[in-house]
This record gives structure tokens, C-alpha cells and sequence, in this order.
């Protein structure tokens, strides 16, 4: 063998494993999953409606009206999304904020004085899934979604404000719509948007509260979101 060809021999020994070594490496199952998931965490509002109605009452000799109002709150809202394609997704959401219902309808002296509408402090805790669509075509550089689904909300009285009543699920039904603002590639991104629960109104298990109106609250959100 000549000189030349030992040396491209030689060459090759060398070069040839450090390329190989730069070869990307495949990702796993795992990895190519995970890159449909993201995380969002969001500072929220929550803006609840009044509602009026008549005590659902069957025992009671008059027929009261109660008004009832929730006090604004803050909160915050943790959100697990997966995409399949564009409009082909869905989000878990947990929701935590606390608030003071006021129901102005009975709270009287033994006397029959009235001292004010009846006041209970609780915290609510929302557990809901839904469809997520994140439509292909940005706008303005930002990336629209909506989506809407269903869960439970938990309202559970405080210790020193909730007076002694009881926690109560109630069903709840919710749509969001917003854009998402991506950062650092795809892997971090801002998120701002607009959600909006409906549900029975709380009554505590307390048939003198019982009017069964729905309210609703509006929540606007703005946060982060990690992508996997």
C-alpha cells in the first residue's frame, strides 16, 4: 500500500466516527408524544354575575325572593393541553379562587329585625375537560385557540367566614377563546384569553337559599405556557 492511500486510510479511521457521532439522535416514543403537550399556568379574574329568584321551597308558608351576588375575586388557573392537528384537541383545566356570596333574602333577628343579607365566604375549585382548536392561520403574528367542555365546580365555606354551611359540586359548563404568543422558540410562550363558566347558582344545601338560577363567571386570564 503507498504512502497515499495509508494516509486516506488513516483519515477515514479518524473522521468517520467523529461524523457518525454527530448524527442526531432519533427521538424516543415519549419524546415525539410529549411534543403535542404544553402547561400553562394563568392569573385570572373571576367577574360572577347576580342572579334573582323565588326560594324553591315546598315547605315554606310565603314564597321569598332572594338576590344573590359574589364578591370579585382572583385566582388562578392551571391548564394541560394536547394537539393532535389543528382542530383536533383538548385541555384539562383546575381553576382555585375564593369569593364571598351575599344572599339578601332572610338573615332577621328573633325579632324580626333585618341586619343585612346573609354573607359566606368559600373557596371554588373548578375541575374541567373540553375540545381545543388552534386554528392554522395566526393573526397578526399570534397564535388564536378556542375551545369549550364541561367539569364541576366545588364551592367549599372557609373555616372563618363560610358560617358554618355546607360544600356543594355543581356542574359546570365553560367556552375560552385567546392567542398564545410563542417565546424561546416553541418551548415557552405567553397566553392571554377570555373564559366564561355557567352553573347553578351555590345555595349551600340550605333550602332557604334555593332559587336554582344559573349565573355565570367571566374570567380573563393572562399567563405562561411550557411546551414539551
Amino acid at each position: 500500500m503507498s504512502k497515499r492511500s495509508t494516509l486516506l486510510f488513516l483519515l477515514t479511521l479518524i473522521v468517520a466516527p467523529a461524523m457518525h457521532a454527530q448524527d442526531p439522535v432519533p427521538p424516543t416514543r415519549l419524546q415525539r408524544l410529549l411534543t403535542h403537550f404544553d402547561v400553562g399556568v394563568a392569573g385570572t379574574a373571576l367577574f360572577t354575575s347576580g342572579v334573582t329568584g323565588t326560594v324553591q321551597n315546598s315547605t315554606a308558608t310565603t314564597q321569598a325572593s332572594v338576590t344573590q351576588t359574589a364578591s370579585i375575586a382572583a385566582g388562578v388557573l392551571v391548564t394541560i393541553r394536547g394537539q393532535k392537528s389543528p382542530y383536533r384537541g383538548f385541555e384539562i383545566n383546575y381553576g382555585y379562587g375564593k369569593a364571598t356570596q351575599s344572599y339578601t333574602c332572610c338573615n332577621y333577628t328573633t325579632s324580626g329585625v333585618y341586619i343585612g343579607p346573609f354573607l359566606s365566604q368559600a373557596t371554588q375549585a373548578e375541575y374541567t375537560v373540553g375540545y381545543l382548536a388552534r386554528p392554522p392561520h395566526p393573526i397578526f403574528g399570534l397564535q388564536p385557540y378556542i375551545g369549550g367542555g364541561a367539569g364541576t365546580i366545588q364551592f367549599k365555606p372557609t373555616r372563618t367566614g363560610g358560617q358554618n354551611v355546607l360544600t356543594q359540586a355543581r356542574m359546570t359548563y365553560y367556552y375560552t377563546v385567546g392567542v398564545e404568543a410563542p417565546l424561546l422558540g416553541n418551548y415557552l410562550g405567553l397566553r392571554a384569553g377570555f373564559r366564561q363558566l355557567i352553573y347553578l347558582a351555590p345555595d349551600f344545601g340550605q333550602n332557604y337559599l334555593t332559587i336554582k338560577k344559573r349565573t355565570f363567571t367571566s374570567e380573563p386570564q393572562v399567563g405562561i405556557y411550557l411546551h414539551f
